[in-house]
């Protein structure tokens, strides 16, 4: 009767793993994550490419912007890669905002790998968006699937402009010079109430690590509270069952 509760429980755990959807896929990261630049200026964007494990061989790599705050110069491709100069692959659209790149990585590659460097003019002052587009394909040996990745903001501001120098003015005998009001010495120390809440907060920055670890653990990676909860119920199960008559045995 123990045997077929514990493989029922097991049973149930394993179903639930199979029907979680695969997380791993290939992603593409833009970095930096965000910058700031004055108009005219031009700053460049690399584009990594993320198969989580998977060989991948061929990358199409799609970039959306902002077309009337910026435009691209140019695209360098990384030295390990065969550019594909076909009708559809290769793409820069400074009109709609488009870039499309694609490369060959010959003999596959399954770990982070840089595809190129975007150089990009900022035109006028706004704020927008370079994103990858959902036309971006990852191709496998056997499969292809669509390339995601988190966008990177960019900040275009003028500059403020310098002001003149005032004129000097001597002041007169009848006018008093007023000596500056000293600092308190308590506007330059800290509270104790401060001190504790940034003691707090540095105790939940380091916390924090352990208890998403312990979370992943219990849910088997797939975040789900169910799978926690049946993977307690399994170990409380492994105790009572099998490890606390064994500690009962021996200490007889």
């Amino acid at each position: 009767m123990k045997k077929h509760i514990l493989i029922t429980v097991l049973s149930i755990i394993g179903m639930l793993i199979i029907s979680t959807p695969t997380l791993a896929s290939t992603t593409a990261s833009l970095t930096p994550a965000s910058i700031n630049v004055n108009p005219g200026q031009s700053f460049n964007v690399s584009v990594s490419i993320d198969p989580q494990g998977t060989s991948n061989f061929v990358e199409k790599i799609e970039l959306k912007y902002p077309a009337d705050i910026l435009q691209v110069n140019s695209f360098t491709l990384s030295s390990q890669w065969m550019a594909l100069t076909q009708s559809g692959y290769d793409l820069i659209d400074n009109v709609n905002g488009i870039l499309i790149k694609s490369a060959g990585y010959p003999n596959g590659f399954s770990s982070v790998t840089t595809f190129g460097i975007v150089s990009f003019s900022a035109k006028k002052a706004g704020t927008g968006t370079i994103s990858i587009g959902s036309n971006s394909i990852a191709f496998e040996s056997s499969s292809q699937h669509t390339i995601s990745g988190l966008p990177m903001s960019v900040t275009i501001t003028v500059p403020e402009t310098t002001s003149s120098k005032p004129e000097t003015v001597t002041p007169t005998a009848s006018e008093t010079i007023q000596e500056p009001t000293p600092i308190s010495s308590t506007d330059e120390q800290p509270t104790d109430e401060s001190a504790n809440e940034l003691t707090a907060e540095q105790t939940a920055s380091v916390n924090a690590p352990f208890v998403g670890a312990i979370s992943s653990i219990l849910t088997l990676g797939t975040g789900s509270t169910l799978v926690a909860i049946l993977v307690l119920i399994l170990i409380a199960m492994v105790w009572f069952y099998m490890i606390r008559p064994r500690i009962k045995k021996k200490e007889k």
